[in-house]
């Protein structure tokens, strides 16, 4: 039956017509982007599984760069580490010249000299590495002291105007001002000594208790202070450089009569806050600075010295994370290296006796750094070892995200080219079905 109200067969290929453009639009986003799934509607869960890979994908290329980091971090401590190693060697070798009786003392003072320069050189290296400007031979110090050789810091920096003096002195400073009011009882238990700096046995010791108060006394010629750090007015380093400078100032009167009975003919010329016949603190902020009232150096061996190894914080550390899921890290535990941890305090190569003790302290100083390279040596492997594992794990996910999420594209160019073929047809057969309505005119003629 003719009819032309409707023309079904029409509005049926017309029908099937845009089902094969929908399903061409569909493969050529998919041919364009390369992506299999281009909006949650294409696959719902494969988006979902996808996102999850995606998520792991990008957390293990991120932790693969940071352990990358870590190699690098400990390759940089290593050379440093390398050139203390050379530094340690040659000193050996001046400590052995120096250990032999021919040597005049003329001789013992030059060997003497360089290996002061090549202390401090230790200490210059483990001060100034770094690695992304974060010290590595160095942990942060609570306490820092000019010249970072907390073992025996000689009073051998200058400092202008104490006392009422118009010149000069020579002394070492100590700066509090990483103190705070949530780390200051890491101080507990922890104490420094100066030494002093004339030919004498005086010693100050300098305390930090677990005390609310803080106390000083005397002993014959020495000083001991005994610093509260649980006193709740000290919540900064300014106030433990106030208390400890306060509590020697107030007992100024009983120091000088105590000198005064001792050495007669002592007297205070310039004014300063003493701590012995020979030595003096003064104030300045967060800073302590001690030196001496008499000369400067060089001193008699083991005279103006501040000796804080005790208060020398040793360890630090590095935390890298090596994989996409939290708190999945490998503990870099590094060490502070310098003359104190080394062991290198005083070093005297004046005499045979003497040179000899150095020669054992330098000994111990390159075994122990020895077997600190090689624990960086260890970490180093292992921190390869875990990149190795997480670049794995990253491409064998990425190659299972990529059969969820990419486009195959043999696959899709067969059904784009199936759709071509049959929206041309679709086309001629909507153009044929026209045609059938117009064949109802031919019943009128």
């Amino acid at each position: 039956m003719q009819i032309i109200t409707h023309n079904l067969s029409a509005d049926n290929a017309s029908r099937q017509l845009g089902i094969t453009a929908d399903r061409q639009k569909k493969s050529s986003e998919k041919l364009s982007s390369g992506y299999r799934i281009n909006r949650s509607a294409d696959d719902a869960a494969g988006l979902s599984i996808s996102e999850k890979m995606r998520k792991q994908i990008r957390g293990l290329n991120k932790a693969s760069r940071n352990i990358q980091d870590g190699v690098s971090l400990i390759q940089t401590a290593d050379g440093a580490l390398g050139e203390i190693h050379d530094i340690l060697q040659r000193m050996n070798e001046l400590s052995v010249q120096a250990a032999n009786d021919p040597n005049t003392d003329a001789d013992r003072h030059a060997l003497q000299s360089e290996i002061h320069q090549l202390k401090s050189e230790i200490n210059r290296i483990s001060r100034t590495t770094e690695f992304n400007t974060q010290p590595i031979l160095m942990a942060k110090q609570l306490v820092v002291i000019d010249g970072d050789d907390y073992a025996a810091s000689k009073m051998d920096e200058k400092y202008y105007g104490m006392g009422n003096r118009t010149g000069y002195v020579y002394g070492k400073n100590l700066n509090f001002s990483n103190v705070n009011a949530s780390n200051k009882e890491e101080l507990i238990g922890k104490q420094f000594f100066v030494t002093c700096s004339q030919n004498c046995n005086q010693l100050f010791t300098f305390q930090f208790t677990d005390q609310q108060t803080s106390s000083i006394s005397i002993n014959g010629e020495n000083l001991s202070v005994m610093i509260g750090m649980k006193d709740t007015s000290i919540n900064k380093g300014s106030d433990i450089t106030a208390k400890i400078y306060d509590l020697i100032s107030g007992k100024q009167a009983d120091f000088i009569n105590s000198l005064h009975n001792t050495r007669p003919n002592w007297s205070n010329l310039f004014n300063d806050t003493i701590i012995g016949h020979a030595n003096a603190v003064s104030l300045d902020g967060d800073n302590l600075i001690f030196y001496s009232t008499m000369f400067g150096p060089p001193y008699f061996d083991g005279m103006g010295e501040v000796r804080a190894t005790d208060m020398l914080k040793t360890d630090m550390l590095f935390r890298i994370q090596v994989n996409d899921n939290p708190y999945q890290e490998i503990a870099l535990n590094l060490r502070t290296i310098n003359s104190a941890t080394l062991g290198l305090g005083s070093l005297d190569v004046s005499t045979f006796e003497t040179a000899g003790k150095t020669i054992e302290a330098v000994g111990r100083a390159i075994t122990d750094l020895s077997e600190y390279r090689a624990h960086l040596g260890a970490l180093q492997n292992r921190l390869e070892k875990a990149r190795s594992i997480v670049d794995n794990a990253s491409e064998n996910t990425q190659s299972a995200e990529s059969t969820l999420r990419d486009t195959d594209y043999a696959r899709e160019s067969v059904l784009y080219s199936k759709d071509k073929i049959l929206e041309q047809f679709g086309q001629a057969i909507l153009a044929h079905t026209q045609q059938d309505s117009d064949s109802v005119l031919t019943l009128l003629t």
